[in-house]
C-alpha cells in the first residue's frame, strides 16, 4: 500500500472514530409511549386477554374502551382492556365492549330484557320500542341481536345490539346512533361484525 493511500485509510478511521465519539457524548432521549389510553387503533385490533379480534373499518379510529390509565414514571397503570369504541360523528359510536358473565345463569336472552327494562327507566327517555331481535351468527359464536328505538330529550335514537357468550365470557357490539343516521352507521357496523373473530385466550 503506498503513502496516499495509507493516509486515506486514516483519514477515513479517524472520521469513523470522531462520529462515533461525537454520537455517544449526545444525550440519548428516550421517547416515551403514550399510555393505552391516549392512543388511537386503526386496523386490525386484537383482545389477547379475552380473545377476539376485529377489523376497524378504513377511514376510522378506535379507542379505550375501559377504565382510564394512570401514568407511572414511564410506564403505564391500566385496568384490563375491555375493547374499543369507534366514533362514527355527532352522538353516534360503535363499542366493541367484552367482559365475564357475571351469573352462570345469565342469558343473552335476559340481558335483552334487562337491556330495555333499564333503558325505558332511565331519565329523559321514552317511547322505548323493540323494533327487531332475534338469533344470529358471530362467527362462530351463536349469538344475540336486538334493536330498540326510543325518544331522549326529543331526540330520536337507536341502539343495534349484537352479544354473545363463550365459556363465560360476554362478547359485545353496540351501534348507538340516531334514527336518520342508522341505515348510514349500519354499514361500517355491518363490517365490524362481519370482522369479528375469537381467537385463543392468555390464561
Amino acid at each position: 500500500m503506498n503513502r496516499s493511500s495509507c493516509r486515506f485509510v486514516s483519514l477515513l478511521l479517524v472520521t469513523a472514530l470522531a462520529l462515533f465519539t461525537g454520537a455517544a457524548a449526545q444525550p440519548r432521549t428516550k421517547s416515551k409511549e403514550p399510555c393505552p389510553d391516549k392512543k388511537t387503533y386503526t386496523g386490525r385490533y386484537h383482545n389477547s386477554l379475552y380473545g377476539f379480534s376485529i377489523t376497524i373499518p378504513a377511514g376510522l379510529k378506535g379507542y379505550w374502551n375501559s377504565a382510564a390509565c394512570s401514568p407511572a414514571g414511564d410506564d403505564c397503570i391500566c385496568f384490563t382492556d375491555h375493547g374499543r369504541v369507534i366514533p362514527l360523528g355527532g352522538d353516534a359510536a360503535i363499542d366493541a365492549f367484552v367482559g365475564y358473565q357475571m351469573e352462570v345463569e345469565w342469558s343473552p336472552i335476559n340481558y335483552q330484557r334487562i337491556e330495555v327494562s333499564s333503558l325505558a327507566k332511565e331519565k329523559n327517555v321514552d317511547r322505548v320500542k323493540l323494533l327487531r331481535s332475534g338469533w344470529v351468527r358471530l362467527h362462530s359464536l351463536r349469538a344475540r341481536r336486538f334493536r330498540v328505538t326510543f325518544m331522549r330529550d326529543h331526540k330520536n335514537l337507536i341502539t343495534d345490539h349484537v352479544l354473545a357468550l363463550h365459556k363465560g365470557v360476554l362478547y359485545e357490539l353496540i351501534l348507538r346512533t340516531s334514527a336518520d343516521r342508522y341505515e348510514t352507521d349500519r354499514i361500517p357496523f355491518q363490517k365490524i361484525i362481519a370482522s369479528w373473530r375469537l381467537t385463543p385466550r392468555i390464561e
